[in-house]
């Protein structure tokens, strides 16, 4: 009978084994200490990238925050530059009027400032009206020679033209009396450059 030596078999089989991963583990713990360096590193980079993305983030909200509220500032601000200029223009629109009527005063005002000089005694008018440069004018005298001496004064003035007496008729009082005239605005003017 043969015997055979299955476990010495064995015990040589594990022992190239045991040696060979001895080999592996020494070679392999340079490598792993330097791959757990290299990931080591990877962290802290990876985490310093987070940490300035992450102040980055907030800075950039803070930022935001800051120009939402400078713009509702700024906002309100607008309104009321826009309110002010529509006060301006009001404003503007009411002085523009109000010069308008101011030039537009200086013609009756002379009209009625140069019939008044020229009214002589016993006369007085009741009615005036004036449309552009037509005036009309109604009144009562107690004489013929009073209403003359308005005529005359009238065509005599220069500020007056087309100067025609109309209807002249007795009265209980005196005499009543009808006229009618244009005014000659450019006289004025003349006399308001002079003046």
């Amino acid at each position: 009978m043969i015997k055979i030596n299955l476990i010495a078999e064995r015990k040589q089989a594990k022992t190239p084994k045991a040696a060979s991963s001895i080999k592996l583990e020494e070679v392999g713990s340079g490598r792993n200490v330097l791959l757990i360096g290299v990931l080591l590193i990877g962290v802290v980079v990876a985490g310093g990238w987070w940490w300035m993305l992450d102040s980055s983030t907030k800075d950039w909200s803070q930022k935001i925050v800051e120009a939402d509220a400078e713009l509702k500032r700024l906002e309100v601000a607008i309104k009321k530059s826009e309110e002010f200029e529509a006060q301006k223009d009001l404003l503007a629109r009411k002085i523009q009027l109000i010069t308008d009527l101011k030039k537009q005063q200086d013609v009756p005002v002379h009209i009625l400032d140069q019939i008044s000089r020229n009214l002589p005694e016993f006369l007085w008018l009741e009615k005036m009206s004036a449309n552009k440069a037509k005036i009309s004018v109604s009144g009562k005298a107690t004489t013929y020679a009073a209403v003359s001496n308005f005529y005359s004064n009238l065509t005599d003035s220069g500020f007056f033209a087309e100067v025609e007496l109309g209807r002249t008729f007795e009265i209980k009082e005196g005499v009543s009396f009808s006229l009618t005239c244009s005014f000659a605005s450019d006289v004025v003017t003349s006399e308001e450059q002079q003046g």
